[in-house]
């Protein structure tokens, strides 16, 4: 619902006659028309309609809940005047306390007026305003009750004569004009210092010209003891000076934009640029948007239709630009999908490389280990094959190159397994050794392995220690007979490698550089016709036991 415009010619002749009908049928004697009441009834319509009008117009609730008090103390005003003219024309006692019940009206409109400017953006302190609001309500209460109760204490009207009620004013009454007229003027000043619009600050004219108007109105009617009168007939009363000048100053105040309303809605739906109609309930477009087109429906443009309040509306959505959007999001996405398969094809790839670099280091540290042991296999073995069946030496090379081949087999697979691991347990070790025995067995070698305990070691020292045992076995193979390997734990780990033959390359100094890095030690000693190998190294974690 657009807001009204002072161009809107219809709302204005509604305005006009009704005006003019009341200040005929004021004027007009009661002999011409017996609904002398009409102007009443004219004027309570514009409050009406200018009422719904605000309810439809104004977007902030507390500016327009306080607009629309005053519209109803309005229609307040002029039923007491009903009242007092046309249903209780002859009662005294009644038309004095109707005449007392127009304090009421005239002094809330102005306040609810007032109040309603109090909310006009900015809102800066919003706890003030509040208490402003408590006050002025509680002040005119009292206002109100005070004169309502004037036949107590007169302290708003003097009454000398009844019936013909002949007064005076009293002190009060001035109070009461003086309240209610700087809260007319009040409005000025608050809308005004509020107002950021430089255009509408120029136009300061309008609302003042008609509260003005309105003032000068009042004025003269109690100066005068009424309006002017044409032919013996009041022009006007007091309801319609107050009312009508308040109306029209307000509307101005609205229509300058200082006072925040649903405006241009017409303009806003011819110049939207939507494809639009609204339809009424026999299905008749009532109004179109200004580009007119065709309601089509195909791949680029959606027909879509939603009901309102007595009718429906339609619009066409194009989709145009958005079936663009998508297709370029699939290109986009598919694009974006054969990156991430050329990128996970090189990550695969590269890991493939990662992989087979490890294997080859892994592998060529494990042939760099056993290297010697494995030229010396084959050595042996290549003599074995050369040599005849009756040769006694055969035996014994093809169990010295089992023992190598063991020693290979097992350090490869130590080596496998502490690739990347801090620890290994003790018991690989000894399947180590023990595999080793079982050769060293065939030679004729009595060999015993007692593990009393089984722990985790660091992989450096497993390493050393298989190591340690094999070149012992090695230093010593033509002349050992019995060899023992145990496994003890006092505060470290301890591999005790008992021969009875002495392992002259194995000193305390053998890869004393290495045993220190792995923080191991090693101590050899020879007792009793036994050599004795004592290698120790910390224990990383506890194992099974």
């Amino acid at each position: 619902m657009e807001r009204l415009s002072f161009a809107n010619k219809r709302i204005m002749i509604i305005f006009t006659a009704l005006f003019v009908t009341g200040i005929v049928t004021c004027i007009l004697p009661v002999s011409v028309i017996k609904l002398h009441h009409l102007s009443a009834f004219s004027y309570i319509a514009m409050i009406l309609i200018w009422a719904v009008s605000i309810r439809r117009r104004i977007v902030d609730d507390r500016i327009r809940r306080r607009i629309l008090m005053a519209c109803l103390f309005m229609l307040f005003l002029f039923f007491l005047r009903m009242c007092k003219f046309s249903y209780f024309p002859d009662d005294v006692y009644i038309n004095e306390y109707i005449w007392y019940g127009y304090t009421i009206p005239l002094t809330a409109i102005p306040m609810c007026f007032f109040l309603a400017s109090l909310y006009v953006e900015p809102v800066r302190n919003l706890k003030l305003i509040r208490m402003t609001e408590k006050f002025l309500i509680a002040a005119c209460v009292i206002g109100s009750v005070v004169a309502m109760t004037n036949g107590f204490h007169s302290l708003v009207y003097h009454i000398t004569v009844h019936p013909d009620k002949e007064y005076t004013h009293g002190w009060f009454y001035w109070v009461i004009i003086v309240f209610r007229l700087a809260l007319s003027v009040g409005v000025l000043l608050v809308v005004f210092k509020k107002c950021s619009l430089s255009a509408a600050k120029r136009k300061w004219y309008l609302p003042v010209l008609c509260l003005a108007v309105g003032c000068i109105l009042l004025g003269w009617y109690l100066i005068n003891g009424g309006s002017p009168k044409i032919m013996g007939h009041k022009l006007y009363h007091l309801q319609e000076a107050v009312c009508i000048p308040f109306i029209v100053a307000f509307e101005s105040i609205i229509q300058l934009g200082m006072i925040p309303a649903n405006s241009g809605y017409r303009d806003l739906f011819d110049h939207s640029g939507i494809n639009a109609r609204i339809y009424d309930e026999k299905d008749q477009p009532v109004l179109v948007s200004g580009s007119g087109l065709e309601e089509v429906s195909d791949e680029e443009h959606r027909l879509c239709k939603e009901p309102i309040s007595g009718g429906y509306v339609t619009w066409v959505e194009d989709l145009s630009l958005i079936n663009k959007l998508n297709r370029e999001i699939e290109e986009v996405t598919e694009e974006l999908a054969d990156e991430n398969e050329l990128i996970r094809k090189e990550n695969e790839i590269r890991s493939e490389r990662i992989s087979f670099e490890e294997r080859n280091r892994l592998y060529n540290r494990i042939a760099n280990a056993v290297r010697t042991r494995a030229v010396r296999s084959d050595s042996l073995l290549a003599e074995a094959l050369n040599s005849s069946f009756e040769d006694d030496d055969l035996r014994g090379q093809i169990v010295y190159a089992a023992v190598l081949g063991a020693y290979i087999k097992r350090m490869g697979n130590l080596m496998l397994l502490t690739d990347g691991a801090l620890a290994l347990s003790s018991a690989e070790l000894a399947l180590s050794i023990s595999e080793s025995f079982e050769y060293l067995r065939l030679n004729g070698c009595l060999c015993l392995l007692n593990e009393d305990t089984r722990c985790l070691l660091g992989s450096t020292a497993v390493l050393l220690a298989y190591e340690l045992f094999e070149d012992a076995i090695e230093d010593v193979w033509l002349r050992i007979h019995a060899v023992s390997v145990s496994f003890t734990r006092e505060e470290d780990f301890v591999m005790m490698i008992s021969m009875d033959a002495a392992a002259e390359a194995i000193s305390p100094a053998w890869k004393d550089r290495e045993l220190r890095s792995a923080n191991c030690s090693l101590s050899v000693k020879y007792e009793d016709e036994t050599y004795y190998i004592r290698f120790m190294t910390p224990v990383t974690e506890e194992g099974d036991g």
